[in-house]
């Protein structure tokens, strides 16, 4: 029986995989420790470290409640979504940014560290096994890059985690219903009304009629204030989109450190 020469190939570099794992094992990218389980990229400590974001929290923007009041009711909204309401449905997190996820993330996004997509894989698996009908129906889409930071990148991160939240969750990935047409300054010291004059007119639609009438499922890394993704629902929205959702997987709350 013939072997094809791919699978000869194929089978020596998982071997060698195997033997450079044993002898130069990975360690964790939060901690530097030793990590038991290959291809792995954050040991159990740092995994466990990771808060994902559950109930209570704003039904809106999904911002975690402050439990000092009495526990609110499933479809309380927050303060900033009573007073200012997002243009998206709501919005989801997997988990506190300002956790071993800020790492994980940072490795993936500026270390250009490809590897670490199936540790993202896990970590979403986990989250969506526990919210098994989010988004049903709905076709997953990213927010995307300048073609000027895509230049400098190299990749497009919201693309790539977009894929990864399709795949987990069986749903249909659109990469360019959206496109950046405005390169905005960095946002890192700006206020919410501040980021949202910034992010101002950066979005159009590539293909409206694979918009109408469909509900969409916004991905990005981070969410901070939500003025980019706010902007682009808007956008999507105006173009005949029903609803509109957005998910990342990171979430600052303000006052517990802002990150990025």
């Amino acid at each position: 029986m013939r072997i094809g020469i791919g699978k000869i190939v194929a089978s020596v570099l998982r071997g060698f995989r195997r033997i450079l794992d044993f002898v130069f094992p990975q360690n964790c990218i939060a901690c530097d420790g030793e990590i038991q389980e290959a291809k792995h990229f954050l040991c159990a400590d740092c995994k466990a470290d990771i808060g994902f974001i559950g109930q209570p929290y704003c039904f809106q923007c999904g911002v975690p409640a402050d439990l000092s009041y009495a526990f609110p009711h499933e479809e309380f909204e927050c303060g900033v979504c009573r007073k200012n309401p997002y243009q998206f449905d709501q919005a989801r997190s997997l988990g506190f940014y300002d956790t071993v996820l800020r790492t994980t993330i940072h490795h993936f996004k500026y270390r250009r560290q490809m590897g670490v997509l199936p540790e993202m894989d896990r970590l979403l698996e986990k989250y969506f096994e526990e919210n098994l009908h989010f988004c049903q129906g709905f076709t997953v889409a990213p927010v995307p890059l300048h073609f000027s930071e895509m230049k400098e990148r190299g990749f497009d991160q919201a693309f790539l985690i977009a894929r990864q939240v399709a795949r987990a969750l069986k749903l249909p990935l659109e990469g360019g219903l959206l496109r950046r047409v405005k390169a905005t300054a960095p946002q890192a010291t700006m206020t919410r009304t501040e980021r949202a004059h910034n992010i101002k007119g950066a979005f159009e639609v590539n293909r409206p009629e694979l918009i109408a009438g469909k509900n969409i499922l916004l991905v990005d890394d981070v969410f901070i204030t939500g003025a980019t993704v706010n902007e682009a629902a808007k956008v999507l929205k105006k173009n005949g989109a029903g609803k509109v959702y957005v998910f990342t997987l990171g979430r600052v709350v303000m006052g517990k450190g802002s990150g990025l």
